[in-house]
């Protein structure tokens, strides 16, 4: 389904949000969260964790060792107090249980269209639909921008409302040294990560900026291959030691475009709470539209120990 096309589906028109009392309703907003986990970003392969509230509680549950055990038969040693062909107490396996926390921020954008944008333009009645779908479009660009970037640190009041991805992981580092994006790089990256992490590589992804995509696929090219030749005349996919390698253009924005990742996507988690607000308002004085888009946003990692992060590339 198209952009547009889930738009009329929700009838998000501004008309129609002035008739609602300038809310999106239930139905319109999923849609529109949709609408802006459709865009081609990282988003898009992140996890999505639909909020109901400011704060979520995320459990862990998993085994840090082997939980198969050689069965015990009649005539083996005795465990205390048990039967013979119970599993030992020291020989059962230990579950370990532990969970994260992720918060959300609120965040606000305003649009204010002149009525003779709305009256004048040759689009007719699409063109409400086509301003609410850009609206969507650059805001996933912003979010996406806000959960690599955001940095408490930072003197961007936006970014530093929280850590993002690239500021909370700091387990696994593989410094470049300025050396480019090349296989030996690659190669660091997927050593750096625990062997548990080895077992299926197609669901790891080596997210770096379009620009060094572009550079490692001309490395690739050089091979003077089959494979080389569709890195020239071709979009098909580009892989480093088996691991898909895709562009994340926001990234650029980081370190001068100098630091990617490496992860299983759904490692990445996203949270948006459900109570987006797109409303609407007139400045008969000024004599515009205002939109008003707000949501509360909120980044984690589930596994910091499953994600590599590549600096001075």
């Amino acid at each position: 389904m198209t952009n547009e096309e889930l738009i009329r589906r929700a009838d998000i028109a501004i008309g129609d949000l002035a008739s609602n009392g300038g809310l999106l309703t239930e139905e319109q907003t999923n849609t529109f969260i949709d609408l802006i986990f459709d865009q081609p970003t990282i988003l898009k392969q992140a996890r999505q964790v639909r909020m109901a509230g400011p704060s979520t509680k995320i459990n862990k549950v998993f085994f840090a060792n082997r939980i198969l055990r050689a069965a015990l038969q009649s005539g083996s040693a005795l465990d205390a107090g048990g039967n013979d062909r119970y599993v030992r107490a020291a020989d059962r396996a230990k579950v370990t249980t532990s969970f994260i926390r992720m918060e959300t921020d609120e965040v606000i954008a305003e649009v204010r269209l002149p009525y003779e944008v709305l009256e004048d333009n040759i689009e007719g009645q699409s063109f409400e639909a086509h301003i609410m779908r850009k609206i969507a479009e650059q805001a996933a660009v912003d979010m996406e921008e806000w959960a690599l970037g955001a940095d408490t640190a930072s003197g961007d009041a936006y970014l530093a409302l929280q850590d993002g991805w690239m500021k909370r992981a700091s387990s696994h580092v593989v410094n470049n040294l300025s050396a480019g994006c090349n296989p030996a790089m690659f190669e660091a990256g997927l050593l750096a990560l625990p062997q548990k992490y080895h077992r299926n590589l197609s669901q790891l992804r080596h997210f770096v900026t379009v620009a060094n995509v572009i550079k490692y696929r001309s490395i690739v090219a050089a091979r003077g291959t089959g494979y080389g030749d569709s890195m020239l005349t071709g979009m098909a996919p580009v892989y480093a030691m088996g691991v898909p390698v895709e562009p994340a253009p926001m990234l650029a924005g980081i370190s001068s475009g100098t630091q990617g990742l490496l992860t299983i996507p759904s490692n990445l988690l996203f949270g948006i709470q459900r109570q987006v607000r797109v409303e609407t308002d007139r400045d008969v004085r000024s004599r515009e539209h205002i939109i008003v888009l707000t949501a509360r946003i909120g980044v984690q990692i589930e596994e910091a120990d499953a994600l590599v992060k590549y600096t001075n590339i």
